[in-house]
């Protein structure tokens, strides 16, 4: 994906997300689905930005309910293989990058705002011409999303991003 400079992106991914990162939120009834859609263009070989949308709903293990949410993100993709390597060229099929980024977090159990910073690292692997398989290990964190002090939203996905060309 990164390699190919001033290109706009679209990129969809699917995986799993839980409610917190204290060891007693690892249990199977806290595991939920998560999905990812986005947009971007590459500015350089190094930055992009982009936008996308986060969902669906999240458990806690505080209840057996599902809190319904919607993040609308903006983000700044930054490719640590390009920046790292400077100008050399070295050939390589993947790259990791770093996306911080913040966004309107909607919980709608609580019916209530919230503002959000969104942060991640994802690794993207060409496949096939325009497309790039990814892994995207991110988080959404904020003050008061669902238990009234510090949250975490930790999520892992696995997607595609197509590349148009100019």
């Amino acid at each position: 994906m990164p390699s190919r400079d001033k290109n706009w992106f679209i990129s969809s991914s699917y995986g799993m997300q839980i409610s917190g990162i204290k060891s007693e939120d690892f249990i199977q009834s806290n595991v939920t689905p998560a999905f990812t859609f986005s947009m971007g263009r590459w500015i350089s070989s190094e930055i992009a930005l982009q936008i996308g949308y986060k969902g669906f709903y999240f458990h806690t293990i505080a209840d057996n309910d599902r809190h319904y949410y919607n993040f609308i993100y903006g983000d700044v993709l930054l490719n640590i293989n390009k920046i790292i390597d400077g100008k050399k060229i070295i050939k390589r099929k993947g790259s990791f990058i770093f996306h911080p980024g913040g966004g309107y977090f909607y919980n709608s159990y609580y019916n209530r705002p919230n503002i959000c910073a969104n942060l991640g690292l994802l690794y993207s692997l060409s496949f096939k011409n325009n497309f790039d398989i990814i892994i995207d290990v991110s988080a959404i964190t904020a003050w008061d999303i669902y238990q009234g002090n510090e949250d975490i939203l930790p999520s892992c996905n696995i997607g595609i991003i197509y590349m148009f060309r100019d």
